[in-house]
């Protein structure tokens, strides 16, 4: 969590009201350029065999007022499964033919995490940019 102080700055009353909406769309030029980086490293790291789970990856941006937010999707059916793994005995549609079980292998997940924390100091670059004194993370 990113908190912020004003002392000793004396800030207009509209360009305070205004500050929120700007910071976020500040942030959000920054979040989805990270993420369309991220999601590349992602699409990189996955084996290519059918390609679908490169190609499953998607940028969506999803700007708010005072938010900025964006998802970094799989649209490949079985990304979770690749991703976490599946303990239980898989079978084909008849249940006939017994696959085994998918070994866990982490692409997604701690790619994402890491690059959540790596955000951390753009966004308080942003608002130290604005005169904003950003303390802690």
């Amino acid at each position: 969590m990113i908190k912020f102080t004003l002392g000793g700055v004396t800030v207009q009353q509209s360009k305070f009201k205004q500050l929120p909406s700007f910071l976020a769309a500040q942030a959000q030029a920054a979040l989805v350029a990270h993420a369309t980086t991220v999601a590349a490293a992602i699409a990189a790291a996955y084996p290519v065999r059918s390609g679908e789970l490169a190609a499953g990856m998607s940028v969506k941006s999803q700007p708010r007022k005072t938010k900025a937010r964006v998802v970094i999707h799989n649209r490949a059916r079985y990304a979770l499964i690749y991703d976490i793994g599946w303990r239980t005995p898989r079978t084909t549609k008849k249940g006939k033919a017994n696959r085994g079980t998918m070994p866990a292998r982490p692409t997604f997940i701690p790619r994402v995490m890491q690059a959540r924390i790596d955000l951390v100091p753009k966004i308080a670059a942003i608002m130290r940019a604005e005169g904003l004194t950003v303390t802690g993370g």
